[in-house]
């Protein structure tokens, strides 16, 4: 059902954009792989091939650059509330994304994005997305329910309108897909211990500076 109506939103014109919540573990980032491999090359309504290493990112100049000069494909950041963070709105990152987000629809490229918390994203994120589709099961069944979410025309706020479209039990994406997952995972999770490691550094040579004050 909600693959009915990402299509729908598409043939209407409107720009689909997708945000998928769930825990490490439950398979978010699998379903934008196995939802874009089913657009491109199983009901081939975007161009070409999914192509992993070029349309799944946690870069956002390249995001930025891609979404800008290619066409009617999808475009997917996995941990986007690591990536486009809520308390970092002031950010030429989050800046650029809302740009994205509000400029990209004439090029007929798909949006989509997952994370753990949506409170954790970037207010442009939280208030543009269409579709959302959130863990229900356990981290073994990769099991969501999906939602067409509408907002009134006058307003960005985050009250919706929600239309529910079932639930969807993902397979797994192709092992071309799984291993660009694998490899972001990876280099994001290096990521975040590198910068715990240095705020750890930096808290400890603060306390040094301090005994001497």
């Amino acid at each position: 059902m909600v693959i009915g109506q990402i299509i729908k939103l598409i043939e209407k014109g409107d720009q689909p954009r997708i945000v998928v919540l769930a825990d490490p573990g439950h398979g978010k980032t699998y379903l934008l792989g196995r939802l874009s491999e089913i657009l491109h090359d199983e009901l081939d309504i975007l161009n070409g091939s999914f192509d992993p290493e070029n349309q799944m990112m946690q870069d956002p100049t390249k995001f930025v650059n891609r979404t800008r000069t290619q066409r009617r494909k999808i475009f997917t950041v996995p941990d986007a509330d690591a990536v486009f963070p809520s308390d970092k709105w002031h950010t030429p990152e989050n800046q650029a994304n809302r740009k994205v987000i509000y400029l990209t629809r004439r090029t007929g490229n798909l949006l989509a994005y997952d994370a753990h918390e949506l409170s954790k994203c970037d207010k442009a994120i939280r208030t543009n997305h269409n579709i959302r589709l959130v863990s229900v099961g356990s981290a073994d069944n990769y099991k969501f329910s999906a939602e067409y979410i509408t907002r009134k025309n006058d307003s960005l706020t985050e009250d919706i309108i929600s239309k529910n479209k079932g639930l969807w039990t993902v397979d797994k994406p192709s092992s071309e897909t799984v291993k660009r997952i694998e490899q972001m995972d990876n280099s994001e999770k290096s990521k975040q211990l590198e910068e715990a490691e240095e705020k750890i550094e930096m808290q400890h040579q603060d306390n040094s500076a301090a005994q001497y004050l």
